[in-house]
């Protein structure tokens, strides 16, 4: 090479930016075959992760973004780059669908295919999964997260994790990747994600990250960063209050409202549309499904104000105690409800969080003394006389009542979500994490009813299912 092709190929090698325009090739939505130029979705995580990159040396990133936005293309090429300027590396990609992992191979083999000679290395192996580099020592594979053992045959550099809310197993294969990938300078862990909802792996990762705990950086990318993402109004078009208040609230224009209202009526509603296309990391984060058993307009309806509250016949702490108290650990729900005078079921309190034994059982006998409750209705198929056992430690004498979840948790929710349905409960305030996972419950996805949700079902199931001759009348005032 001479002087000015030297320059050129330093270039390359050091601008990522510069080299994806010149070199890498993608389908655009027309299909046409178009240069890789960065979006301002994709420049943002680029920035990001040269900064945290200068800053450690490595790369651990959580990147929470909506649909299309050019995240997994912007990686994808990324390791490209990589892999293909460096010698002895390997780049292994874990997807959520097979689809998804023969896309992004696909997407891979064009980068290959339209790389200029200069910069493209010899292909020494190439297959539906893998792409390898013979005189580099380097490779690129894919794989889908369907067992727990995919990804760890190798030593990697760079890993990244597709749309991780949405794996099965996710611990073990999150806990996979960190054992494949060394805690050495220059390697790269890139987990990303469409939004799963409030509960899991990423969830938490996520929730972390922003706690500046674990290790990893927190990427948001917002869908208004989109230019596509607009459509020219109608003449007639108004905004709507709450349009208004989302519009002031991030700089939109009228087109991208526009659009945001179009799309809302094409998923179905506002909440659909929150997990898909998100404004914020909280927004993404608590949004409802289709066929949950509870709507959250439903729920917003019987609110109550607690100055409202009636006179109780009876209140109730009921308690879904966690088996374990680690990071990742489900929640212990605990739910204070009352019955009221006027017969219908309130939501006064919820307790919930991530406790060791003696810090939900504390938490319990604290709130059976100050809301004046008759009794603790804990489920015990997990614990046994061991829940009972921890309570009376802290206070034999309280009033307490064990149920076994004999029935599936359908048939359990059902009644009380038919209640709900009735109006005949009411929140007493509003409860986010709770409501978040009543609206995201769907009894014929979900393998396990939620923490909050469980202790909530015991709780209205005792004070409006259950019947009881000689109810104790308990008179509570908010405080």
């Amino acid at each position: 090479m001479n002087e000015k092709e030297r320059r050129i190929r330093a270039r390359l090698m050091a601008d990522f930016a510069h080299y994806a325009a010149k070199c890498l090739k993608v389908r655009a939505k027309g299909g046409r075959i178009v240069p890789l130029k960065l979006n301002s979705a994709q420049k943002y995580i680029h920035e990001k992760l040269e900064e945290q990159l200068v800053t450690t040396g490595r790369v651990r990133a959580l990147i929470l973004k909506g649909r299309q936005q050019g995240c997994s293309t912007y990686v994808q090429a990324r390791f490209y780059w990589k892999v293909t300027h460096r010698r002895g590396v390997r780049a292994f990609i874990l997807t959520h669908l097979e689809d998804a992992s023969r896309a992004i191979h696909a997407m891979v083999q064009r980068f290959y295919e339209n790389c200029p000679e200069a910069v493209r290395p010899l292909a020494t192996r190439r297959s539906s999964r893998e792409l390898v580099f013979g005189r580099l020592d380097s490779g690129y594979a894919v794989g889908t997260a369907k067992s727990s053992g995919v990804g760890r045959a190798h030593t990697l550099q760079y890993f990244h994790g597709s749309e991780v809310a949405y794996w099965a197993q996710a611990e073990q294969h999150v806990a996979g990747a960190l054992q494949a990938v060394p805690d050495e300078k220059g390697t790269e862990i890139i987990l990303e994600s469409t939004s799963g909802g409030a509960a899991g792996l990423f969830y938490q990762m996520c929730m972390d990250a922003q706690k500046g705990r674990g290790g990893y950086t927190f990427v948001f990318v917002p869908w208004f960063w989109q230019d596509e993402y607009r459509k020219t109004p109608p003449a007639d078009f108004t905004a709507s209050a709450e349009e208004k208040d989302y519009q002031a609230a991030y700089g939109l224009d009228d087109a991208q409202l526009y659009w945001r209202r179009v799309k809302m009526e094409e998923l179905g509603g506002i909440w659909t549309f929150r997990r898909e296309y998100p404004s914020s990391a909280e927004e993404a984060f608590h949004s409802d499904r289709p066929n949950a058993l509870w709507e959250r307009a439903g729920i917003d309806r019987a609110r109550r104000h607690p100055a409202d509250a009636p006179e109780m016949k009876r209140i109730v702490v009921a308690v879904d105690p966690a088996v374990t108290s680690g990071r990742y650990s489900d929640e212990t729900g605990i739910i204070v409800a009352g019955l009221g005078a006027d017969g219908r079921g309130y939501i006064i309190a919820d307790l919930s969080g991530r406790m060791s034994p003696p810090e939900w059982a504390s938490a319990v006998i604290t709130a059976y003394y100050k809301y004046q409750a008759d009794r603790v209705v804990t489920e015990v198929n997990q614990g046994g006389d061991l829940v009972e056992h921890t309570l009376r430690s802290f206070d034999a004498s309280i009033a307490y009542k064990s149920v076994h979840a004999s029935r599936g948790k359908m048939a359990r929710a059902e009644p009380i979500a038919a209640l709900d349905a009735r109006g005949m409960v009411h929140h007493l305030g509003a409860f986010p994490a709770l409501e978040d996972q009543m609206c995201r419950f769907d009894p014929l996805q979900d393998a396990k009813s939620p923490d909050r949700v469980d202790a909530r079902v015991w709780a209205l199931s005792e004070l409006m299912l259950a019947p009881r001759k000689e109810p104790r009348p308990m008179i509570w005032q908010p405080d």
